[in-house]
C-alpha cells in the first residue's frame, strides 16, 4: 500500500481541505449581509432659496466670517479645503441673489473683493493663520464676469 506514516496525515489533510472549501464556497442557508440590507435612498438635492434678508450685504459678511469658526481647531490643510467650499457656496449665493434681483451686480462685486473670495477651481493656499475671520486674505481681482 503506501507509506506507514501516510495513514495519520490523510485524515488531517481531508479535514483541512474540507474546512477550507467550506469557507470558500457560499452556503445555501446563509446570505450575505449586503444582500439583506436595503439600499439607502438617495437624498434629494436642495438648494438654498435666497431671500431679501439673506441677500443683504451685512448678512452675507457676517455669515462668511462665522461659518468656519467652529472648525478653527482643524489643521491648516483642512481649513484651506473648507475655505474652498465656503468660497464656492458664497459665490453661488451672490449669483442667486443677483439673479433674483435681491442684490445688485455692483454690490456683489464689492462683496466678492471685500471677502477675498476666489473663483471656483482656484487652489486656496495652506496658511498657518487660525481662521479666515481673523486673517486678512489678499483679495483676488474680481473678473469682468463676477456677480
Amino acid at each position: 500500500m503506501g507509506h506507514p506514516s501516510a495513514g495519520p496525515i490523510q485524515p488531517l489533510l481531508g479535514a483541512l481541505l474540507g474546512t477550507l472549501l467550506a469557507g470558500l464556497l457560499p452556503c445555501s442557508g446563509r446570505t450575505s449581509e449586503a444582500a439583506e440590507r436595503p439600499r439607502a435612498p438617495e437624498a434629494p438635492v436642495q438648494y438654498f432659496q435666497s431671500d431679501p434678508l439673506a441677500c443683504q450685504p451685512d448678512s452675507i459678511r457676517a455669515a462668511y466670517k462665522a461659518h468656519l469658526q467652529p472648525f478653527a481647531d482643524q489643521s491648516p490643510a483642512v481649513l484651506a479645503k473648507l475655505r474652498r467650499v465656503q468660497d464656492d457656496m458664497t459665490l453661488a449665493s451672490l449669483k442667486r441673489c443677483v439673479q433674483k434681483g435681491l442684490l445688485t451686480r455692483p454690490q456683489a462685486s464689492v462683496l466678492f473683493r471685500e471677502l477675498g473670495l476666489t473663483l471656483p477651481g482656484t487652489v486656496i493656499p495652506v496658511t498657518n493663520s487660525p481662521t479666515p475671520s481673523t486673517a486678512q486674505p489678499t483679495p483676488s481681482p474680481a473678473p469682468a464676469t463676477a456677480p
